[in-house]
């Protein structure tokens, strides 16, 4: 009995397999096709999921009202952890805007006023965003260790680079903020026509996109200095006349290194002063440290008193040797403990855009408006995301649904072609059990081979669209292997199981002579 089920299978398999393999190569077109809706609807959601965190999508500015007594109530208010619970959000922050006046690279002191924004927390989660690889320009970034609250770096964005001079292929390490100073050209100092001092600030990343498209992003520390020392820079800013006319502070990249700055150091010393000056790691710079790798160095003369000329010609001999990006001469800046100033508007950082809506009667309580537009879009991306996950259920429904039909019209179609040899294996002692296992066997390895195949064709489209550019953000449109596959894998096959016990055995029913005559 064992070699007759063998050889029906074997004779029986290639006739379910259909011409040339038809049935095997209907199967897996079927399934490519629900394979390939899974990972759209995986990918699309995975990619709502990112937006859904994103900082950028969940960050909500309210600009400050006129009525500045109701404004510092609603502020108070947003502070209360309830009200965080209640409505979803995590962080709140004051921030600012303005314009500041940065220097051209390929202008002298030509300026550009470029709109600024100040984050309260330059460690918050929309800076870290701003900051994600994918919104990098050539790996410009700073090492997440040196990103501190009291750094005085600038987040530059590519537009603003590209209008002050810079390329892709060249970065700035550090930019000059221009600073009106009377009497500063008496002094020695260079300065524009104007009487703009150039003031050197480091540079933190250059990043294809900023929010509310700004120029740049600062935090508070470097905001509040330079708002408190408006009227007395550079020289308070810079901490003091002689900070700026008698020292000699330098980036240098690790490019250039410690011995070769050392060497150029010797070469355009006075050979009076090549005997007594050392190099010294710069402490009191560190928050002047920019996005390219390198080191902070003070050269000192000891205390041995120099001339303000003679300072200023050795850098004028330094710049000369070495490309600004790797080498720039730096400050150290003043300090000053004053409170933060009053905030252009108050930043609310979502967790959940579910109450959004909630949030919106909610401020409108204290006579605060949220922009409407921002609102819909949040409202939006959570309403997507829903219909996402229920559209991805409802393809795995509807093509097991289609998967099924078609075994079950395979399986009607092939029975009455051999009804009278299964009425004749029955005669011979093979019972319904025996005969529907046989093609439980076979029509599980032809689905079980079409899955395979799918799956292999899917993983193939899916691993060539980011060759052919379709992508967005960084993100792939398709995502194959996720739980939802897998489900509908297992699924699949476990349908097919059950369609032939269930259509097997009740064709089989019949005894064999109604089988073998084709009686009804």
């Amino acid at each position: 009995m064992k070699q007759y089920l063998k050889l029906l299978m074997a004779r029986e398999g290639k006739e379910v397999l259909g011409r040339n393999g038809s049935n095997l190569w209907i199967l897996t077109i079927v399934l490519v096709a629900t394979f390939l809706s899974i990972a759209f609807s995986e990918g699309s959601r995975i990619y709502l999921k990112y937006k859904m965190v994103d900082p950028f999508t969940n960050w909500v500015s309210i600009k400050n009202s006129t009525d500045s007594e109701q404004f510092a109530k609603f502020k108070k208010a947003l502070e209360d952890n309830d009200n965080k619970l209640r409505f979803g959000y995590s962080n709140v922050q004051v921030d600012q805007t303005t314009n500041w006046n940065m220097e051209g690279v390929n202008d002298g002191l030509h300026g550009y006023y470029l709109s600024l924004r100040s984050f309260e927390d330059i460690e918050s989660n929309i800076v870290k965003a701003i900051l994600e690889k994918e919104n990098v320009v050539g790996g410009a970034c700073i090492d997440s260790s040196f990103l501190k609250n009291n750094s005085l770096g600038i987040i530059l964005s590519l537009d603003a680079a590209k209008l002050l001079g810079y390329s892709e292929a060249h970065l700035p390490t550090y930019i000059c903020h221009m600073a009106h100073t009377e009497g500063a050209d008496s002094l020695g100092i260079q300065v524009s026509e104007s009487g703009y001092v150039r003031i050197p600030l480091p540079v933190l990343a250059v990043v294809k996109k900023l929010p509310e498209n700004v120029d740049m992003v600062i935090g508070s520390f470097l905001y509040s200095q330079r708002e408190n020392n408006v009227e007395t820079l550079p020289f308070n800013f810079v901490q003091n006349e002689n900070e700026y006319l008698h020292s000699l502070r330098y980036f240098v990249a690790d490019e250039v290194g410690e011995k070769l700055f050392q060497e150029i150091i010797n070469d355009v010393l006075p050979d009076s002063l090549r005997d007594c000056f050392n190099i010294y790691e710069d402490l009191e710079t560190e928050n002047m440290r920019p996005w390219r790798s390198g080191s902070m160095r003070l050269v000192s003369f000891g205390n041995k008193r120099l001339s303000r000329r003679t300072y200023q010609n050795i850098a004028n001999e330094i710049e000369k040797k070495f490309d600004t990006e790797l080498v720039a001469r730096v400050y150290k800046y003043n300090v000053l403990k004053r409170p933060y100033t009053k905030g252009t508007f108050i930043s609310v950082e979502f967790k959940d855009q579910s109450h959004i809506r909630d949030f919106e009667q909610f401020a409108k309580g204290y006579t605060v408006q949220l922009e409407m537009s921002k609102v819909a879009s949040m409202e939006n991306f959570n309403a997507v995301t829903v219909i996402a996950r229920i559209l991805s259920a409802a393809m795995v429904i509807f093509s097991i649904v289609c998967i099924i039909m078609f075994l079950v019209n395979m399986l009607q179609s092939y029975f009455q072609k051999v009804k009278r040899n299964l009425g004749t294996f029955k005669a011979f002692g093979m019972n319904t059990r025996e005969l529907t296992l046989v093609y439980i066997i076979i029509l599980i390895s032809i689905v079980f081979v079409a899955v395979i195949m799918a799956l292999m064709v899917t993983w193939a489209i899916q691993g060539l669209l980011p060759f052919v550019g379709i992508e967005k953000e960084g993100f792939n449109y398709l995502s194959l292997w996720n739980v939802t596959t897998y489900i509908a894998s297992t699924v699949v096959l476990c349908s097919t199981i059950l369609t032939v016990i269930i259509v097997m055995t009740r064709m089989l029913s019949q005894t064999p002579g109604d089988l073998i005559y084709d009686r009804n």
